[in-house]
């Protein structure tokens, strides 16, 4: 019996060291093998998946790129998923939990922290040293929003800042001056009563109140305060007068009559086609800057950037920040792969003519000067006004806190509740700190 059971063991080992070359060759480490098609032969693609949230406009653009980004690298393939703002962070949270993340994914700066910190983002330093990822044309300032610890985790797609968008043609129609910079929100708010009240039935003076974290972040900056505490745990300013302001402020125009009310704004869901200023129904639309191409885009008409209004005697609220980033899932079995698509993004001149700027300005220097000359109306407004945002912005802070996206919601929904009188000023003042601390106690 002894020789059969040598037999049986050396069957064993045998079998046993075949399943381990088996794994070793199936694409389960981060190498970039290639995938097995429906008949369970190699096909000789490394297959990538990339998400990413925006408009038409942008997914028509983007798609073009892979396309061409396949037609170069006809070993890899990649599969998209896109939607739109709403929900897009739903879905990810759930790929997140499943680990199902998609390897190359566009990334905000209100959760790149969230992301570093749960450990699901990989850390693209390799691909840099190594030549996959060339950064050698791209200047400090366009590159350091995505490093957390020295680590980049993430790389800028375009680079923007807070804007206000507007229609000349209606502002003249109104016989109201287009903002120039200087202008206070007093300002403001008695230019918005005025195009309110000459352009007619149907048409607001302001496309709704600005609720939202963003736009409020900028009004705290102007008091010379953070949103966050530096160690990411608390708020950061300490007094909610600021908070009580800023909403009262919008109110005002809410209750009289200015701006669009709640059912209106909530029948756009976030749709960049649908902002009441592509339909002429307010004249001002206040979003970020790299936005205004695919804006004009659904307009069909010429919009224009103005900055913020000022505070007297406060400070500078606006800041230039990554309009959004890319990042690889540090599970992703393919990161060399998807790093060779970042950088083709990033540097390829005939990518970024197609893409032409809609996620902001280009962070590659040779980029930024090959697209002047063949820049549209919009995206030539947008570079423009990125230079005139910088001579009024002061410097951005560390990435956002851990729980910054959930703030953000939770922004969102009491400024519901407060457009239709559910909460005061005061109530959400309260509120939202308690809450909000409640969030940020919980890093590190």
């Amino acid at each position: 019996m002894r020789p059969k059971s040598k037999f049986l063991s050396f069957v064993m080992i045998l079998a046993l060291l075949l399943g381990i070359a088996a794994g070793c060759s199936s694409g389960e480490t981060s190498s970039d093998s290639g995938e097995t098609n429906e008949d369970g032969e190699n096909s000789g693609k490394t297959n990538l998946r990339i998400t990413w949230w925006g408009s038409q406009d942008r997914h028509d653009k983007t798609q073009e790129v892979i396309k061409l980004f396949e037609e170069q690298n006809p070993d890899i393939k990649i599969t998209a998923e896109f939607t739109g703002w709403d929900g897009y962070w739903q879905k990810l949270a759930t790929q997140a939990a499943g680990g199902n993340l998609p390897d190359i994914i566009q990334m905000d700066y209100a959760y790149l922290m969230e992301y570093v910190h749960r450990d699901l983002i990989a850390d693209l330093n390799p691909f840099v040293e190594s030549g996959v990822l060339n950064l050698d044309d791209v200047e400090e300032a366009y590159i350091e929003g995505g490093y957390v610890d020295d680590k980049l985790y993430a790389v800028n797609l375009g680079t923007n800042a807070l804007a206000m968008a507007y229609d000349p043609a209606m502002f003249e129609k109104a016989g109201v001056e287009p903002f120039e910079p200087g202008y206070t929100w007093d300002d403001y708010a008695a230019a918005a009563r005025q195009l309110k009240e000459n352009l007619g039935d149907g048409v607001y003076g302001v496309e709704g109140a600005k609720n939202s974290l963003a736009f409020f972040n900028y009004f705290v900056r102007q008091h010379g305060e953070q949103l966050y505490s530096e160690d990411g745990k608390s708020l950061g300013f300490q007094d909610d007068q600021i908070t009580i302001d800023f909403l009262n402020f919008w109110d005002a125009l809410l209750q009289d009559g200015v701006a669009a009310p709640p059912d209106v704004v909530a029948a756009v869901q976030g749709r960049l086609e649908e902002e009441l200023i592509v339909h002429e129904k307010a004249p001002t639309l206040w979003f970020n800057s790299n936005q205004v191409v695919a804006l004009q885009s659904a307009a069909g008409r010429e919009l224009k950037l103005a900055v913020f209004p000022e505070l007297p005697g406060g400070e500078k609220g606006l800041y230039l920040k990554p309009s959004q980033f890319f990042s690889v899932a540090k599970s992703s079995k393919h990161q060399e792969a998807a790093a060779k698509f970042i950088d083709f993004v990033t540097n390829n001149l005939e990518a970024n003519e197609i893409l032409a700027a809609e996620r902001g300005v280009p962070i590659a220097g040779a980029v930024r000067e090959h697209l002047k000359p063949t820049l549209g109306e919009a995206a030539l407004e947008m570079f423009n006004y990125v230079e005139l945002a910088e001579q009024h912005a002061s410097p951005i802070y560390d990435p956002e806190p851990a729980g910054a996206g959930e703030i953000s919601g939770l922004f969102d929904r009491l400024a519901e509740q407060l457009n239709f009188g559910e909460l005061t000023a005061e109530e959400f003042a309260t509120q939202f700190r308690a809450e909000a601390d409640k969030i940020l106690a919980k890093n590190e």
